[in-house]
């Protein structure tokens, strides 16, 4: 990233995005997916003391966090500069492993989207006898990643019988309860996927990796988030936790 670049995206961006806050209309998210001990990567792998740091200004500064049934809430899902949904992808098991006792002892709610596929039978990823010992804590909400993990931009090239009705069946017969918040594998989605998922699923949230600001269809909700980097500064964060680069997608059309 190049000096112009780079300002404009640390500096600019949230400068706008500040202004436009009142645009924001549901409650900010933001993502990870592995939490590592080594080197981070990108929107990957975070290293843990770093994540630390993050979580930590968190609680210093008073935000509140949400799992995902709370957002069933109408006042929890409205956008608040001091409210926040922490969610992981594809459910790795340093979600439980690296995180789960510490973020419990700070009283943070965070929320894992899960590769149905993967649990229990991938070793890097969590097993289902760790995610209910999660969600029974009251600290960790759950959703679904689709079953294998694919593309979604073009409905054609998936099966939706396994996607999205195996996976929410192995969902329910696991945990108990039908799932009510998906995100989309490698965020690729299109506005056709959006109109499937919003009339043919019982999926309440639908969420992006788009930096957007999120709004109502069908009357299901479809979320942009933001991904948090190991690679950005932590003022990129800040800027990404309170929502002002929800203002990104509009800028870059």
């Amino acid at each position: 990233m190049n000096l112009i670049k780079k300002a404009i995206y640390h500096y600019l961006i949230p400068f706008v995005g500040r202004l436009n806050v009142g645009k924001n209309k549901f409650v900010n998210v933001i993502y990870y997916h592995d939490i590592v001990q080594r080197e981070g990567q990108s929107f990957m792998r975070t290293n843990i003391n770093l994540f630390k740091r993050q979580m930590e200004y968190i609680v210093k500064n008073g935000y509140k966090t949400l799992r995902f049934d709370e957002l069933n809430n109408v006042d929890d899902i409205k956008f608040d500069k001091k409210k926040v949904v922490i969610a992981f992808d594809d459910g790795w098991l340093s979600n439980y492993t690296e995180i789960f006792d510490y973020m419990k002892s700070l009283d943070i709610k965070y929320n894992v989207y899960l590769v149905i596929g993967e649990i229990g039978k991938n070793p890097d990823y969590l097993s289902w006898d760790l995610v209910r010992k999660m969600q029974q804590s009251g600290v960790v909400g759950f959703g679904v990643h689709t079953y294998t993990h694919p593309h979604l931009a073009d409905m054609s090239s998936i099966d939706p019988a396994l996607e999205f009705t195996k996976a929410n069946d192995v969902f329910k017969n696991e945990l108990g309860y039908e799932p009510s918040d998906f995100c989309y594998p490698y965020g690729s989605y299109s506005e056709k996927t959006n109109e499937y998922l919003s009339t043919k699923t019982n999926y309440q949230r639908i969420y992006t990796s788009s930096m957007m600001y999120s709004y109502e269809k069908n009357g299901r909700i479809i979320f942009g988030r933001n991904g948090i980097s190991n690679d950005e500064s932590f003022g990129v964060f800040k800027a990404k936790l309170n929502g002002f680069f929800n203002i990104w997608k509009t800028l870059m059309r």
